[in-house]
This record gives C-alpha cells, sequence and structure tokens, in this order.
C-alpha cells in the first residue's frame, strides 16, 4: 500500500499536476496530436502505429487504429508531454502506472521508444524517483527505448542511474523497475 500511495503522489505530482496547469491552453487537434504521438518512435514504426490518448486513470482511447502492434501516446506518467510508442505489453505497463496500480500487469517483456527523449525526476544521488521529494528535480533525458519488465538491479549487476554506458535500471527497487537504453530509436535499423 505504501507504494500505491506514493506511486498515486507521483502521478498527481508529475502527470495531474502538469496537465491542469494547461488545462486552460486548447487541447491538441487530432492530427496536431498524431503528429507528435509519431514522433516518439521511427517513421516505420509510428506511422503505422495506433495513437491513443490515456487519461488520469489509464483508459485507453484509440483516435487512429493501427496496423503494426504499436500504440503511440502523449504524455506517460512522470512526463506529461512527451512522445511515447509501445508495442502491446508495455503499453499495459504504462497504463498500470497510469491507473496507479501497485505493479504492472504486463505478462511479458514489453518495448518501448521516446524518440523525442523524455523528461525524468531524480535524486540528488543522480538515481530515478517516481514521487517528488526533498532536493528531486526534472532530468531531461536523451531519445532513448526501454525493456518494460522487471529487473533486479542486484541480480542483473547493473547500475541504477545514467551512466556513460547509456544503460541502466530506471525506478530500481520498485514493481516498476524497468531498463532504460539511451539510444536513438531513429537511428535503429
Amino acid at each position: 500500500m505504501r507504494f500505491r500511495a506514493t506511486f498515486c503522489s507521483a502521478l498527481c505530482a508529475l502527470v495531474l499536476t502538469p496537465l491542469l496547469g494547461r488545462a486552460q491552453a486548447p487541447a491538441a487537434s487530432d492530427a496536431q496530436y498524431i503528429k507528435l504521438a509519431e514522433s516518439g518512435a521511427a517513421p516505420a514504426i509510428g506511422s503505422k502505429a495506433a495513437i491513443a490518448r490515456i487519461d488520469a486513470k489509464g483508459n485507453v482511447t484509440v483516435i487512429r487504429p493501427g496496423t503494426n502492434g504499436f500504440t503511440c501516446v502523449v504524455g506517460v506518467p512522470g512526463d506529461a508531454a512527451s512522445p511515447f510508442c509501445a508495442d502491446k505489453e508495455a503499453l499495459t505497463w504504462i497504463t498500470s502506472a497510469a491507473a496507479g496500480l501497485p505493479k504492472p500487469t504486463n505478462t511479458a517483456p514489453g518495448i518501448a521508444y521516446m524518440a523525442q527523449g523524455g523528461n525524468q525526476l531524480q535524486a540528488p544521488g543522480g538515481e530515478s524517483v517516481m514521487a517528488p521529494g526533498p532536493n528531486t528535480h526534472m532530468v531531461k533525458e536523451p531519445p532513448h527505448w526501454m525493456l518494460m519488465w522487471g529487473f533486479d538491479a542486484a541480480a542483473t549487476g547493473l547500475p541504477t542511474k545514467e551512466n556513460p554506458s547509456g544503460v541502466y535500471i530506471m525506478f530500481a527497487g520498485t514493481p516498476y523497475a524497468h531498463l532504460m537504453i539511451y539510444q536513438n530509436p531513429m537511428t535503429m535499423k
């Protein structure tokens, strides 16, 4: 329960607050939203992906059907403005997070892309955190892709904060731990 409360606090602070702060700005048209959402992955993926909006409860509304098994959205928990393209399992992971579930409900590893980069909340020691706290701050991330599956830092020996190799476990020690790979999805073949 403590994790759920902390995670829900993170969602409110990092997702809902920026959304509410923009509430008076006009919403993006579907065409504008689709263009931004597609930019979350290479054109070969984004142009054929379903485009959806995810609300604060994790509900998905498809605004354009896709043909390749990926769904692109704008805004994920902790980063309300960055485009994100995910396969079915990674989308399940992100909707679990948006709904404030205690752990992701995907049953297999998922893959997701953030070709425009994103933002993460970071503690003073450099580790990514899910909830704001004393001295935490937002850090811009470079373009990257992710494996959305439970990774254990102790078992894998992988770092838990950004590093020169560009691979680390984000949210280590939580059910939402996942592998971050700082490689631009636009240059992948």
